[in-house]
């Protein structure tokens, strides 16, 4: 995000001794970026910490925004949505945990997870994208759910107070294509996600990976690594998103593989607000995850 003291922050998924954590950077306008430092990490890896039940060893896709809330009677100005799993599983039931902080820093986790789908044996819920509905406490989010037959459908919830989250409605996916086919990417296909007022109107804009190799170093049982080529920009007139269709309004330029993990450069509230969009996703050269590596990729936003 571009944060109220005018600095850009970015904070993402990255391993950390053996295990995914939470790790953020900072910098002025054109400046240099400061040393990466870990902001998250699950409990049961800090000595002294209690162990949550409900969370395993990963904290990962995390998403920021500005707002708001009071949790157990301590306001904050923060608040973040993370991917964990089920203890003990390797990675699979996952569930989006909750944690909020006055320096976007430092996190106090919420005691049980927002959004749990139920545990069906395969990735379950994750890759959560939140924005702010009222500068205040009202959070929106999108997510991806991929239950026991392997196939993945993005989630809209919403929630008055940033812990508390409605029911469930799936979003479109008309419109979205792989290799220039219907289809979306990926075992486990993040994306960007944003709202945005433009000329006159209300818009969510998505951006996923389009194009794929039909490879992967780790073979068939790992689509997601190493295969991805090339991201998507798409667009939706509000409740369109919904039951209507995207609509391909830009494609990416770059010079490694794009692996996962896209995310968008917004504001402290999670909407795109700027004259150009900057996506950042994960990259490597050779597919292996320990090569990856931030880029990113910027264009003019499409007029209406």
């Amino acid at each position: 995000m571009i944060d109220l003291d005018g600095k850009e922050k970015v904070w993402w998924c990255s391993e950390n001794s053996g295990a995914d954590s939470v790790k953020y950077v900072e910098r002025t306008p054109g400046g240099a970026w400061s040393t990466p430092q870990v902001v998250l990490q699950a409990n049961r890896r800090v000595p002294g910490m209690p162990i949550l039940d409900w969370e395993g060893v990963h904290t990962c896709d995390p998403t920021v925004i500005r707002g708001s809330w009071t949790v157990n009677g301590q306001p904050y100005g923060y608040a973040m949505y993370y991917t964990t799993e089920r203890p003990g599983s390797d990675g699979i039931d996952n569930r989006i945990g909750a944690a909020f902080s006055t320096d976007g820093i430092h996190w106090s986790k919420y005691g049980t997870p927002v959004i749990h789908d139920g545990d069906p044996g395969a990735y379950g819920s994750g890759q959560s994208v939140a924005w702010s509905t009222d500068a205040g406490s009202g959070v929106a989010t999108v997510y991806t759910y991929t239950d026991a037959t392997g196939s993945p459908v993005y989630y809209f919830r919403q929630s008055p107070d940033g812990i508390n989250f409605g029911p469930r409605r799936p979003l479109s996916m008309a419109g979205l294509t792989l290799n220039g086919v219907p289809g979306i990417s990926h075992a486990k296909p993040a994306i960007a996600f944003a709202p945005s007022y433009r000329d006159g109107g209300f818009y969510y804009y998505m951006a996923s990976v389009c194009e794929a190799y039909n490879d992967s170093v780790y073979g068939p049982a790992y689509p997601e690594v190493g295969t991805a080529r090339g991201l998507c920009l798409y667009r939706a007139e509000g409740d369109d998103m919904f039951n209507g269709t995207w609509t391909r309004v830009l494609d990416s330029g770059h010079t490694k593989p794009v692996e996962v993990e896209p995310g968008f450069l917004t504001n402290v509230y999670g909407y795109l607000d700027q004259t150009d969009v900057s996506l950042y996703f994960a990259c490597s050269g050779a597919g292996d995850p320990n090569t990856w590596e931030l880029c990113w990729t910027k264009g003019a936003m499409p007029p209406r």
